[in-house]
């Protein structure tokens, strides 16, 4: 890897980082936690930086350090997570601006783009689900910039997530040589998962219930279909990374339930639930289980499995359940002490992760 690129890399991955940590302090400022001046005063900007700063601009480099790897002819595509850490940086230093908004509206435009040009090479049903998700984050950002209620914007972020993460699932099943009907029965979900997400605009209640219905068709298929169910017998990081999948695809089936019965939240406990579900329990396992695969490719370091991340994962997943108990009985203490043992595990996850490289490193 040249020095200039690998350097670029790194940068971006800081922003990614600083998104990650004043994302989560910000979240704990929400639930009431005492935290620094910064994370305190970023509260309003939670979501932006998690799901844009941190998720979006990662999700914009993976897509970019595999289609740069390609040649050289491919390497501007590099000015797509550049613009979303740009705008993460805008964030983080005078909070939700029209700068910032537009540079990750841009952004996510660049990466509908990076879904067009892989999309010529070769046609497949994952790129087009995953195109999908890309213009979820359009939509959603888009709506963001107009100043509309954040929660007409949430549902297309999570979508965003949810869909490039399944069509993500649906590239690496592809050694399971999964049959042509199976393939065009998830792309059909996801558009339906799309359609639904826009009724929302429309009308609230019906919209959110139909999200419901959309979540729970892609945890069904993706437990009936993914690799992990056969992963999960074998030893070492395939077990670790099929275990995380599982329980993330419980965790949508669980926000899917939510969806159908809680129907027009946009505000409080039932609200968070239903988010969290998604964006803790399926979301962030999927980032517990890939990430020992895609860091490496990241940063040009090599990683061994390191069996302490079990602990983070089973952190992460009893805290939410606590925190979930804690949205369902009114029980501020449950869910000021679930988020807080949520951002202890994501941390500690991570620390494990950057310990492990570095380790490797040496080696």
């Amino acid at each position: 890897m040249q020095r200039p690129t690998l350097i670029l890399r790194l940068v971006i991955l800081l922003s990614v980082a600083l998104a990650l940590l004043v994302g989560l302090g910000a979240g704990l400022a929400r639930l009431g936690v005492s935290v620094d001046a910064l994370s305190a005063q970023r509260g309003a900007a939670h979501g932006p930086l998690m799901i844009s700063g941190f998720l979006g601009t990662l999700i914009c480099m993976e897509r970019a350090v595999a289609l740069a790897a390609l040649g050289p002819r491919y390497r501007f595509v590099y000015f797509v997570p550049l613009l979303s850490a740009l705008g993460t940086v805008i964030l983080l230093l005078g909070g939700i601006s029209i700068i910032g908004k537009g540079l990750l509206l841009l952004a996510a435009i660049g990466l509908m783009s990076l879904f067009g040009i892989m999309w010529r090479r070769h046609p497949a049903p994952y790129i087009g689900i995953m195109a999908l998700g890309a213009f979820s984050w359009l939509a959603g950002n888009f709506i963001w910039t107009l100043d509309q209620p954040i929660y007409q914007t949430a549902h297309w972020w999570v979508a965003f997530l949810v869909l490039t993460i399944t069509g993500e699932r649906l590239e690496l099943s592809r050694i399971q040589r999964l049959s042509s009907a199976s393939q065009r029965a998830l792309l059909v979900i996801s558009i339906a998962y799309i359609l639904s997400v826009g009724l929302t605009l429309a009308n609230l209640d019906i919209g959110v219930r139909a999200v419901g219905i959309s979540l729970i068709a892609v945890a069904l298929w993706l437990l009936r279909f993914d690799i992990a169910g056969k992963a999960v017998q074998k030893q070492g990081l395939p077990r670790y990374v099929a275990t995380c999948l599982l329980i993330g695809y419980i965790w949508l089936l669980v926000g899917g339930v939510v969806g159908i019965l809680s129907g027009a939240v946009y505000a409080g406990p039932i609200y968070e639930l239903l988010l969290h579900s998604v964006l803790l329990g399926f979301v962030f396992s999927m980032i517990f289980g890939h990430a020992p695969i895609i860091l490496p490719s990241l940063t040009g370091l090599q990683i061994s499995f390191n069996p302490l991340l079990y602990l983070p994962l089973a952190l992460l997943h009893l805290a939410l359940a606590y925190r979930a108990y804690g949205d369902l009985a009114g029980d501020v203490v449950a869910r000021q002490q679930g988020g807080i043992f949520n951002a202890v595990a994501i941390l500690l996850f991570f620390a494990l992760m950057v310990y492990t490289l570095l380790k490797s490193r040496r080696a």
